[in-house]
């Protein structure tokens, strides 16, 4: 699914709407089937666990993206219990932990990126701002060099509740690590929850950008709805690209229980704005 300037801007598929009904693998199958090539896999339990992952279904997968011809680019840890900068070393250590399992998938199946959350504070009483950031630049640095070995990039998303959530704050965070390796994952529909017009986000975040998500939301809740369901610009966002000359990995990130009509009615939406059009099957 390689794209061009001409034919428009590539489409994958994030695998969140199908982690309570397949595996990963399966997942892979169904979407491959509905003409997708190009995936996401959302790192959750049971729908893909790397420590529970045994050898025959990891060469399972190999063998089906070779013979499919299907490219995962991200595998993307959800932070429900994941938290970098938790007050507890137990806690951060078991999540370093897991993202170096992680690392290593990624590593066996040729994944270029895996993404990482920042973490998340207190919200009422947060612990002071240099001790939250020497957990945070530990863990990268430490993740960075183990990702390099394994030849992984690491990547980190804007999230709304973490403590890095709009575009400036991954960039100057990006600016104090000094390391060139990391890159970042873009989110829109969490920018537009974070107070953050996601044009003007992705502008900032152009020279760093690695993966884009794509879906919807409104401003009261937290959204991963499908497109054209809630107040993302998706027109502004489009002509950003354009206008930054943006060409990285969009992900359809579309969390809902009928994910096979959101992602299709998301990129026919997204067909109309120039990305390409939906498969044919």
């Amino acid at each position: 699914m390689a794209s061009s300037l001409e034919s428009g801007w590539a489409v994958g598929i994030n695998t969140y709407a199908y982690i309570w009904r397949m595996s990963a693998r399966e997942t892979l199958v169904h979407l491959a089937d509905r003409g997708y090539r190009r995936f996401e896999l959302l790192v959750n339990a049971p729908h893909l666990w790397p420590e529970s992952l045994d050898r025959a279904e990891r060469r399972a997968v190999a063998a089906l993206l070779e013979e499919r011809g299907l490219t995962i680019d991200v595998l993307n840890p959800p932070s429900l219990d994941l938290n970098l900068v938790s007050p507890s070393l137990q806690m951060r250590e078991m999540t370093r932990a897991h993202y170096r399992r992680v690392i290593e998938l990624a590593s066996d199946w040729q994944v270029a990126n895996v993404l990482i959350v920042p973490g998340k504070t207190h919200p009422l009483l947060p612990a002071p701002a240099e001790r939250v950031w020497g957990w945070f630049s530990e863990a990268v640095e430490e993740l960075d060099r183990y990702a390099e070995d394994k030849g992984v990039r690491i990547i980190l998303e804007n999230v709304p509740m973490a403590f890095l959530p709009r575009a400036a704050d991954l960039m100057a965070a990006l600016d104090r690590l000094g390391i060139d390796r990391l890159g970042l994952c873009y989110d829109v529909a969490n920018a537009v929850f974070a107070g953050e017009a996601p044009e003007r986000g992705l502008r900032m975040v152009a020279p760093r950008l690695s993966v884009l998500h794509l879906s919807d939301t409104g401003r009261e809740k937290w959204d991963h709805a499908a497109i054209g369901t809630g107040v993302v610009p998706f027109a502004a966002v489009a002509e950003a690209m354009r206008e930054a000359a943006i060409r990285v990995p969009t992900m359809l990130e579309i969390i809902s229980p009928d994910g096979d009509r959101d992602i299709a009615q998301s990129h026919q939406v997204l067909a109309g704005l120039g990305w390409e059009a939906p498969p044919s099957v």
